[in-house]
């Protein structure tokens, strides 16, 4: 995997944003010097991955591209494409209903609030669209590129964007309610983390390693907490993004960050529960006693949730660009960048079942509802699958 890194300069009071690509050691890499992708083994296959269908809901793109999230409401799924298309689709047969081209790369995606669905591009727009016809309801200028999903809840959609800003508009008429700016160092990986709505409260992290909590009427800071310190004396070593989307339990916060830690945070106080040092970016899921996080290397790892001790490790994965993990009742799916899927028992690791997905498995979005799990590619290719 080649993670992008933005690297903002600082030009009297205005920040101008630069794009470097740099190849980080960590995930699914086939250069000269570069880590290869572990092979897999064979297994006793004790589940079946079946998978039902396979459509094509955009052009896709080709590029490594942080993935797009597809959405299921009652019959009907949802998808996003990075090449512009926004769709409609019957969740069961894969049948397209309807389809818009909003004729912008699409940067994140989709979020939703009542029968609307919410989208960023990467022109700097947040679009609200009705989910009966893809027709548009606004469209509003954002601060920058967003990456995160946007948010929303009761009145309020939230935004944040790779500038450090998080902003709050009306679901209304998309106004601007309020911004929160935080500092942003001077290179940072390509991604932000996905806000959480909460009880009058919006959580959120930062490229600085801080995670906030803030009042949703003005934006103010009620709380904040130093998840990770920048350690080292290179940028690049210096890093602690957090760009996994927070996790709430319970009254607790589940966040991880890069090259920094696993924390467990109690959300009404900011107050640390615990800490394990651990390097993602991704988010971190969430079954039962148990939380399983996917490190930026391919190792997943178990822990457990009310006081942090490690409960199992599995290295088979090393280097394959493997996504976030789904929760399937006492199973865990994760999708890896060469198109496997794979499915392991969440009490000790086991690999337990294995699918070869018929597109890329790179850049993958993952829902889940009921018995189904929908996977969006890259490439745009959708796939539904079930455990038998």
């Amino acid at each position: 995997m080649r993670k992008v890194l933005a690297m903002l300069v600082k030009n009297g009071l205005r920040k101008l944003s630069l794009i470097v690509t740099i190849v980080m050691l960590s995930a699914c890499a086939n250069g000269p010097g570069l880590p290869k992708p572990t092979k897999l083994v064979d297994i006793a296959i004790a589940q079946e991955i079946t998978e039902h269908w396979q459509v094509q809901v955009g052009e896709g793109v080709k590029q490594h591209s942080l993935p797009l999230q597809p959405l299921r409401m009652g019959s009907q799924l949802y998808t996003a494409a990075h090449s512009g298309e926004v769709s409609a689709l019957n969740g069961t047969t894969g049948e397209l209903i309807w389809q818009v081209d909003l004729q912008q790369t699409i940067s994140a995606g989709l979020g939703v609030i009542d029968n609307h669905l919410l989208v960023a591009t990467a022109n700097g727009e947040l679009h609200k669209l009705s989910m009966a016809d893809g027709s548009s309801i606004w469209t509003v200028p954002t601060s920058s590129e967003v990456l995160a999903v946007p948010q929303a809840a009761a009145d309020l959609v939230l935004a944040q964007s790779i500038d450090g800003r998080l902003t709050a508009y009306s679901a209304k008429d998309g106004s601007m309610r309020w911004t929160y700016t935080s500092d942003v160092p001077s290179l940072t990986l390509r991604g932000t983390s996905t806000p959480v709505i909460d009880s009058g409260m919006t959580y959120v992290g930062f490229a600085n390693g801080k995670l906030l909590a803030l009042d949703n009427q003005q934006g103010n800071i009620i709380w904040q907490q130093r998840i990770s310190a920048p350690k080292g004396r290179s940028d690049i070593e210096r890093l602690v993004d957090i760009d996994g989307p927070l996790q709430l339990v319970e009254g607790t916060l589940y966040v991880v960050g890069y090259q920094g830690n696993l924390t467990a945070v109690e959300a009404l106080t900011g107050k640390v529960l615990w800490q394990q040092p651990v390097s993602s970016v991704t988010a971190p899921s969430i079954y039962g006693d148990q939380i399983f996080v996917v490190t930026d290397k391919g190792t997943l790892i178990a822990y457990a949730r009310q006081s942090g001790t490690e409960l199992w490790r599995n290295d088979a994965f090393l280097h394959r660009g493997l996504s976030q993990t789904v929760v399937i009742d006492d199973s865990l799916l994760v999708a890896d960048q060469l198109g496997y899927v794979h499915l392991l028992q969440a009490l000790d690791g086991q690999v337990i079942g294995r699918h070869k997905l018929g597109h890329s498995g790179s850049g993958v979005g993952f829902v889940r509802y009921g018995a189904d799990i929908y996977i969006l590619g890259q490439d745009a290719s959708l796939s539904r699958l079930s455990l038998n």
